[in-house]
């Protein structure tokens, strides 16, 4: 079958992976070094670039790129403008990041509170806070970074942040949460490199977001797009295998426990032209009566049992039918010339 629907289910996933809540809009970005709407670069301008390149799925997409100079300061990346929040709610920071060359300098993903500043687990104001800062575990290699803010209510002490391993999906580095003070009304998320002087150097940033972790935030699993129970508003991907409102995959790219609707659906398979050949072995009418006696379905047709069970291939369900077509059209061929053959004999008596 033609990939045009499955493509675009899983464009349609992805999209909700890529858009769903989340409260910041990459979409702004374009080939460049200025700011865009809703990021200010840190650093100066040349230290700053967003290029095309190869994404942490092996897509290309729009990457940040961080190009430090020799000076002991920012080296490129972000800080957004203030969005709204509820302080009440708990809200997940996520940016994937890669970094090149050395590990000079220092990459850092963390936030900040308007109209105060958010606090520590503890209840302490922190002016300053990241969820993680320093050296990525491997070099020319993606890891995604997250981290949380909790509700001013939330009573807990336990960080759920980390860096996780883009290939394995494996959490390798715990990271730091905090929380908003009662009165928050907003928040930025900000990802960067600074105090690195290796000009060779380069640190990449792609997909930041930030989602409010009501139930509809996509899983980690899903970001990372590597662990099989990355379900996604009731969908699956897994290992390229789609699921509608399933999770019973089986062998198939895409299965749909539901309708869907097309324009056109297109297929390719091997057709039942085979049974004009001069060698193909019709069965007779007799031999087709006493089939259909005995196994109640015509020869080559699944079963009720075994369509109801398993369902049936649109292609070789399309061959079969027109084999049984062409195999009348044979039998049609043959009446026909008995047909003639006693109008023939008729007439000749009747002369």
């Amino acid at each position: 079958m033609y990939c045009k629907i499955t493509l675009l289910c899983v464009i349609l996933l992805i999209s909700g992976i890529t858009k769903a809540q989340n409260l910041l809009d990459p979409s702004s970005w374009t080939v460049g070094s200025d700011d865009v709407p809703g990021f200010q670069k840190r650093g100066l301008v040349e230290e700053n670039r967003r290029v095309w390149g190869e994404t942490p799925f092996g897509t290309q997409g729009l990457l940040w790129e961080a190009l430090p100079d020799e000076g002991f300061n920012a080296d490129g990346g972000w800080e957004t403008t203030w969005f709204p929040i509820d302080h009440t709610k708990m809200y997940r920071f996520v940016v994937w990041l890669k970094k090149t060359k050395s590990v000079g300098g220092m990459s850092y993903l963390g936030c900040n509170g308007d109209p105060n500043h958010v606090l520590t687990l503890d209840g302490e104001t922190e002016s300053n806070p990241y969820f993680w800062y320093g050296d990525p575990p491997e070099l020319d290699k993606w890891f995604l970074i997250v981290g949380y803010i909790h509700g001013s209510g939330d009573p807990s002490t336990t960080s759920y942040g980390g860096v996780y391993d883009g290939v394995t999906g494996e959490k390798v580095v715990d990271a730091t949460d905090f929380k908003f003070p009662v009165g928050a009304t907003h928040s930025m998320h900000r990802s960067y490199l600074v105090y690195d002087c290796n000009t060779s150097d380069r640190q990449y940033l792609y997909a930041p977001r930030v989602d409010q972790v009501n139930g509809n935030e996509p899983s980690i699993a899903a970001l990372l797009g590597l662990i099989p129970s990355s379900k996604i508003s009731g969908n699956l991907i897994v290992d390229g295998q789609v699921g509608v409102n399933t999770d019973k995959l089986k062998d198939f790219q895409m299965s749909v426990n539901g309708n869907f609707r097309a324009k056109e659906v297109r297929v390719t398979t091997d057709w039942a032209d085979y049974v004009f050949d001069k060698d193909y072995q019709l069965m007779s009418i007799e031999e087709v009566a006493q089939f259909i006696e005995e196994r109640g379905h015509l020869p080559s047709i699944p079963n009720a049992k075994r369509v109801k069970e398993e369902g049936v291939s649109v292609g070789e369900m399309n061959k079969l039918l027109l084999q049984k077509v062409e195999e009348l059209t044979l039998y049609v061929i043959e009446q026909q010339k008995l047909i003639k053959e006693l109008q023939v004999k008729v007439n000749d008596q009747n002369e």
